[in-house]
């Protein structure tokens, strides 16, 4: 079969978007605790400050959780949606692999910018393998 490579990347992809959302669940366990009395501060305010947001009063640490949360969830979503559709004809899976890379880029990109090397490192492994599944996978079946 032309495409067993393409598939199998693209398999190995979609495990890694998985992975990818459960190490990050990981930060979720934890509280952060304050290195110093600045440290501290922040965080506490960080908690403690809420203001009004169209009616709903939140704190900074609330919309970071929040797309903290927003982060994993894509990630696993993402990744069990392939892994669902990894069976299916070598076409779509060629399609559903540059959607993933496009995303996987402009992640990438973002996490460039804001992240730390970890998640960045991972985001570009799993845009990297989603590119291969993408060059293997045969356009239709043939």
């Amino acid at each position: 079969m032309k495409d067993k490579w393409g598939r199998r990347l693209f398999v190995t992809g979609a495990i890694l978007l998985i992975l990818l959302g459960l190490v990050h669940s990981l930060s979720l366990l934890e509280k952060q605790v304050a290195a110093n009395e600045t440290e501290r501060q922040l965080l506490d305010l960080m908690s403690n400050y809420k203001f009004d947001v169209m009616g709903s009063m939140r704190s900074m640490n609330d919309f970071l959780r929040g797309f903290s949360v927003a982060f994993m969830v894509g990630m696993i979503g993402l990744g069990v949606l392939d892994l669902v559709l990894a069976r299916e004809r070598a076409g779509l899976l060629k399609r559903v692999a540059l959607v993933n890379v496009v995303w996987m880029a402009v992640m990438a990109a973002v996490g460039v910018r804001y992240f730390f090397i970890a998640p960045v490192s991972l985001m570009v492994a799993t845009l990297v393998i989603f590119a291969l599944a993408w060059l293997k996978l045969p356009a239709s079946a043939s």
